[in-house]
């Protein structure tokens, strides 16, 4: 698996279908977890500098072989960051997950709703042609005894000669 940086969430194409997301609202949360990742490697960076310049300050000069071993201090620093780039991690995914879903609720409101819509109008058209099938037939009828009318003057005026 490719590593996720900045760089790569900023470049990500993604295919799209028709029932897919907001193109615009994913461009922004993108944007939004790029902001949020330049700004920890920003902070770990700036915490090795930190870890860098406590361990020339601690040691002694003549004590070269003892720099390997990390100190109690550099140990409880390192699993604060620690600790919090996981809370980060979590509230990040967290937040993800959380705007995934309703990004998913929203889209499945809209699509209810359209499709009600859709129904309605369905409802309406069927509901028109009914009633323009009665007022056909109404008018056939209407003009069959016209037909039969005229017929029946035309064989009384035939009757005449």
């Amino acid at each position: 698996m490719e590593r996720v940086t900045v760089d790569l969430i900023s470049t990500k194409e993604f295919t799209q279908v028709s029932k897919g997301y907001n193109p615009k609202e994913v461009d922004e949360f993108l944007d939004d977890i790029c902001d949020e990742m330049e700004r920890m490697e920003a902070e770990i960076k700036d915490l090795r500098q930190k870890s860098t310049n406590l361990r020339p300050a601690q040691q002694p000069a003549a004590a070269a072989p003892a720099a390997a071993a990390p100190t109690e201090e550099i140990t409880n620093q390192f699993r604060e960051i620690l600790t919090t780039a996981q809370q980060v991690k979590d509230e990040t995914i967290r937040k993800a997950k959380e705007d995934a879903e309703a990004i998913r609720a929203k889209a499945e409101a809209e699509a209810t709703e359209r499709l009600d819509g859709l129904n309605e109008e369905r409802d309406a058209l069927s509901k028109q042609i009914t009633e323009l099938k009665a007022a056909a037939a109404s008018y056939r009828q209407q003009f069959e005894q016209l037909l039969a009318a005229q017929q029946e003057a035309l064989e009384k005026a035939t009757d005449l000669f």
